[in-house]
């Protein structure tokens, strides 16, 4: 049995359901608790906890890179050539975060994160992603893209 918090359908929701608030919203607050847990750790501990910042926001790319694919069933024209395209090239930013320099993947993240968030508003006023990532996304998406230049800067620091 699922146990639901939002009652109604989420494709058509204008408000932000209280789950998909809860759970977007978590998703960032770990950027801020890396970059905490990079002020409180021991000196040793810095880059394990750098490391874990990276690959979290590898892990939100390529979740995010789902969320677009998994959106295109609920699009009444059905999946858009243009889906596959987003889903592949979300996995594979999530992918080279994972693998490149800790310089590049930060090089990159904070931009990926900031055309995630144009295109997700793009979609969403078109009707291809649920109405309420015009709300949610603007906040939640540039405070992720501040928390991760911050992580991105921190890195640079300790090189």
């Amino acid at each position: 049995m699922t146990v639901r918090i939002h009652d109604g359908c989420e494709a058509t929701a204008t408000r932000t359901p209280l789950e998909g608030g809860l759970l977007g919203w978590a998703a960032v607050l770990m950027l801020g608790v890396c970059l905490v847990g990079v002020r409180m750790v021991p000196r040793p501990l810095v880059p394990f906890v750098l490391r874990f910042a990276r690959m979290w926001v590898a892990g939100l790319f390529c979740f995010f890179g789902g969320v677009h694919r998994g959106a295109s069933f609920y699009n009444p024209r059905g999946p858009q050539l243009s889906d596959p395209v987003i889903f592949l090239a979300m996995h594979f930013m999530g992918l080279g975060i994972m693998i490149l320099s800790p310089q590049a993947a930060w090089r990159l993240a904070t931009p990926g994160m900031l055309a995630t968030l144009g295109g997700d508003l793009y979609l969403a006023r078109g009707h291809r992603l649920p109405r309420f990532f015009l709300r949610l996304r603007p906040l939640q998406l540039m405070v992720a893209s501040g928390l991760i230049a911050l992580l991105g800067q921190t890195e640079q620091k300790q090189a």
